[in-house]
């Protein structure tokens, strides 16, 4: 039985997922306004990632 692009793409999935979870508690505990831009813009870019189904290098 052959595996589905699916089942290959899991760990990146699992990957890009703590990615976002990571910078969401990150983006919680910031109160710098210059540090949650960039915050949001990292969020912003997994995020596209994660849609269209590419890895982070």
């Amino acid at each position: 039985m052959s595996r589905s692009s699916d089942d290959v793409d899991a760990p990146a999935d699992t990957l890009v997922d703590r990615e976002i979870a990571f910078l969401l508690v990150e983006i919680e505990r910031e109160k710098v306004p210059d540090r949650l831009v960039r915050l949001a813009v990292e969020l912003q870019k997994a995020l596209l990632e994660k849609r269209h189904g590419g890895t982070k290098n």
